[in-house]
């Protein structure tokens, strides 16, 4: 009930409501002429305020016509709904937790002059994430590879049971089932051992499965459970800002990172044959750190505690190999798109090939035109999209994109094995970012998301992957897409504009 009478639609809504009603009376007393002036003087003074903002220039034309056509709902759809969420005080308080958790992080400017020495182009994404996000890159890495949901967590487990000081446990969702009892018993037995557990889940998500009184279970076991985000955010806006990462780190030396939630859906049983198809990496080494600061990030915005993140770093021996890594997270509060700047990054950089999984798209013309300029300049640029088990009208929206892909020398795929949530892009065979932010406009500026750089020999273990996902999707062609039918060609556009106002 809260969240409807804060909800900034309802508000809009009710703005709708009164302008409809100005128009109507204005319209009774002959006086539309009197509205009509107004609304072009209120469009026009609106330009002061909204030209300058830092968003994307085809949102600020749809605001722009909105104020023209109905001037009270689009002013108040204009200040209610900012692509650079949260108020001030948010704004200011995540400001300071950022600040003064990476400064316990340092680039080592050794590691990055070995990497321009070993691939400039790399060196030049890794580069972007240092100084816009402030996370340092590290080298000799040691990295597991994941492409199943029944290995990772078999992995997680049983690492979560060697803990000895700390476990700290963030996920998007949880629903019940195997996956979530084995997590619960694991983690409340170490909290009965002594060891220290705090669990960040995102609370509008986790709340539609699991209620408040399994939180409050996990609590009376000694497990320290953080809502994210909860509905009493002061800031309407910004209570529809999600929070997609799922991390894991246990003790400092080994972190766990990826897109697989607390749910049996990942995992092969006697009711589900065909598991869906996700990825993760566990990290061990120095670059844990790096997870650590996210974590505590979160941590300490959503509890206003102040943290030493000293006591949670562990000395970590170098490994003996020729990986880099840059864990990293980004936030809709930041008025750098950094999500898809990243994304840019990687695909103007490569030099041979840009192959690229999501399970919903919706790009914006940036990076259709740069995946577009690479095919015509001979990079050869693949795209799978999860064709499975997908709503149908994320489907239709993603296949009005194809068109002008597959046109302009893009390799477009539906992927055929079942359902797909990985979201995964490898450059040129040897640069992978795994990440929790999908290919639309919606992750892109509008949730807090992270993920995971790695070049090197790792990377091997993400292209063999990205060749068994090729081997099972197919490949889609102009005539394919020019069977679509008037229903799904109307639903495609009416999804495209709307994730304009995302």
């Amino acid at each position: 009930m809260f969240k409807i009478f804060t909800s900034s639609k309802l508000k809009l809504f009710l703005l709708l409501i009164i302008n409809v009603a100005v128009a109507f009376l204005m319209s009774f007393f002959n006086l539309l002429y009197v509205y009509f002036a107004s609304c072009l003087f209120l469009a026009i003074l609106s330009i002061f305020f909204i030209a300058n903002r830092p968003e994307r220039d085809a949102y600020k034309v749809m605001v722009f016509l909105l104020i023209i056509m109905l001037p009270l709902y689009g002013i108040g759809f204009a200040f209610t709904n900012k692509e650079n969420k949260g108020t001030k005080k948010i704004k200011k308080e995540w400001s300071d937790i950022v600040y003064r958790n990476r400064k316990t992080v340092f680039q080592s400017n050794e590691t990055m002059d070995l990497l321009k020495n070993t691939d400039s182009e790399v060196y030049k994404t890794c580069s972007y994430i240092v100084d816009s996000i402030g996370m340092p890159c590290f080298q000799n890495a040691k990295v597991k590879y994941f492409s199943f949901g029944e290995a990772y967590f078999k992995d997680l487990f049983d690492e979560c049971k060697k803990a000895q000081k700390f476990i700290l446990f963030q996920c998007h969702k949880v629903v019940p089932g195997n996956i979530w009892t084995q997590l619960f018993d694991t983690l409340r037995f170490k909290a009965r051992e002594g060891v220290t557990v705090k669990f960040i889940y995102d609370h509008e998500v986790c709340t539609k499965f699991i209620s408040n009184d399994d939180f409050m279970k996990m609590r009376n076991h000694g497990i320290e459970t953080i809502p994210f985000n909860t509905l009493k955010s002061s800031d309407a806006t910004f209570l529809n800002c999600r929070n997609y990462k799922r991390l894991c780190v246990i003790d400092g030396k080994v972190g766990f990172f990826g897109g697989f939630d607390v749910n049996d859906e990942f995992v092969e049983s006697s009711e589900l044959t065909n598991a869906t198809k996700d990825c993760a990496v566990k990290i061990m080494g120095e670059s844990v750190k790096n997870l650590t600061v996210m974590f505590f990030e979160d941590y300490q915005f959503a509890t206003k505690k102040v943290i030493n993140l000293q006591d949670y770093f562990a000395d970590n021996e170098s490994s003996k190999t020729k990986d880099w890594i840059l864990p990293y997270s980004t936030n809709p509060v930041s008025t750098e798109h950094t999500n898809k700047n990243i994304l840019l990054s990687l695909i103007n950089n490569s030099r041979d090939n840009i192959t690229i999984t999501t399970s919903y798209l919706g790009i914006d013309d940036e990076l259709r035109n740069a995946l577009i300029v690479n095919a015509k300049s001979g990079v050869k640029v693949r795209l799978i999209f999860s064709g499975e088990k997908v709503k149908k009208k994320y489907k239709n929206l993603a296949r009005s994109y194809f068109y002008e892909l597959i046109k302009g020398g893009v390799e477009v795929y539906e992927y055929k094995g079942g359902k797909m949530t990985t979201k995964l892009i490898i450059i040129d065979n040897n640069l992978c970012l795994l990440s929790t932010n999908n290919l639309d406009c919606s992750y892109t500026y509008r949730h807090f998301n992270g993920g995971v750089i790695v070049y090197g020999e790792s990377a091997i273990l993400m292209y063999n992957d990205m060749r068994e996902i090729i081997n099972n999707s197919q490949i889609l062609t102009i005539k394919d897409l020019q069977k679509r039918k008037l229903g799904e060609k109307i639903s495609s556009t009416w999804t495209k504009f709307m994730e304009i106002f995302k």
